[in-house]
C-alpha cells in the first residue's frame, strides 16, 4: 500500500506539469487565433473604408516607369502626411487606395496624384520681355537653364513682406549654374516654368550667389505648399490621367 502511494503520487507529479504545460500551449494557441481573427476584421474594416482611385499612364508605360511613378506617388502621400494609403500597378493603370481624408488634404493630395512636377527656369526672350505674364507663351522662353535636377530643396515660406513665397535651395552644381545665369543676365527676365505653365516671370536684378532664392508674386499661400509639395520628389516618368468612374 504504501508502495502504491507512493508511485501515484510520483505519476501525479509527473502528469500535474504536463497538464498544465497542454492547457498552457492550449490557451495560447487560442490567444493567437482570436488575436489573428480580431487583426483580420480590423483589416477588413480599414479596407472597406479605403476610397480607390485609379490612374492611367500614358505615354512610355514601360514596367520601369510605371514603378518610378508607383514610388513618387507613394513618397507624395507620405511626405503630405497620409497614413494607411496603398498604390498598386495592373498593366498602365495605378490604382491609388485614400483612407478618409478632411477636404483640404484631400484636394492637396489629389494634386500630387495627376501632376507631373517638371520645373524649369528659362530666360523670357528679349522680344516678350514686355509681355504680361498671361501673355508669355511657350515660344517666347529660351531653353531650359536649370531644372528639378538642380534643385536640393523646396520650401513654401513668407517673404519679407509677409507675402508667400518660395525659397528654392539648389545643389552645389545648381548654386554654380543659378549663379551664373543670374549674372550674365542681369536685367533679363526669369521665368520658373512648372509642368509648362509660366508661375511667374520676375527681372533679374543682380547676380545671385548664395545658392538659395526666395521668390514672391504667388496668388496664395495655398499655391506655394502645393508647389512645394509637388518638388519635394522627382518629376512623373509619364503622365497620369484620374480614370472616372
Amino acid at each position: 500500500m504504501k508502495n502504491f502511494a507512493r508511485w501515484l503520487f510520483n505519476l501525479l507529479f509527473t502528469l500535474i506539469p504536463v497538464f498544465l504545460l497542454v492547457v498552457f500551449f492550449v490557451s495560447l494557441s487560442t490567444f493567437f487565433r482570436d488575436l489573428n481573427e480580431y487583426r483580420a476584421r480590423q483589416a477588413q474594416a480599414t479596407e472597406a473604408r479605403l476610397e480607390t482611385v485609379r490612374l492611367r499612364a500614358v505615354g512610355n508605360t514601360s514596367s520601369q516607369n510605371l514603378a518610378q511613378a508607383q514610388r513618387i506617388v507613394s513618397r507624395r502621400l507620405q511626405n503630405l502626411g497620409v497614413r494607411g494609403f496603398r498604390v498598386k500597378v495592373a498593366g498602365s493603370t495605378l490604382t491609388v487606395r485614400l483612407p478618409p481624408l478632411e477636404a483640404p488634404l484631400r484636394t492637396r493630395a489629389e494634386a500630387l496624384l495627376t501632376q507631373r512636377g517638371n520645373l524649369a527656369f528659362q530666360l523670357v526672350k528679349p522680344s516678350a520681355s514686355n509681355r504680361s505674364l498671361a501673355q508669355i507663351r511657350p515660344t517666347d522662353l529660351e531653353a531650359p537653364a536649370l531644372t528639378n535636377r538642380d534643385l536640393d530643396r523646396v520650401q513654401a515660406t513668407q517673404g519679407e513682406s509677409g507675402r508667400p513665397a518660395l525659397t528654392l535651395r539648389f545643389s552645389r552644381e545648381g548654386a554654380a549654374r543659378f549663379a551664373h545665369l543670374t549674372s550674365a543676365h542681369v536685367g533679363r527676365r526669369l521665368a520658373l516654368v512648372l509642368d509648362g505653365r509660366v508661375l511667374i516671370a520676375p527681372t533679374i536684378r543682380g547676380p545671385i550667389t548664395g545658392g538659395a532664392v526666395s521668390i514672391q508674386g504667388f496668388s496664395s499661400a495655398q499655391e506655394t505648399e502645393r508647389i512645394s509639395d509637388l518638388l519635394q520628389t522627382p518629376p512623373l516618368p509619364v503622365r497620369l490621367e484620374l480614370v472616372k468612374p
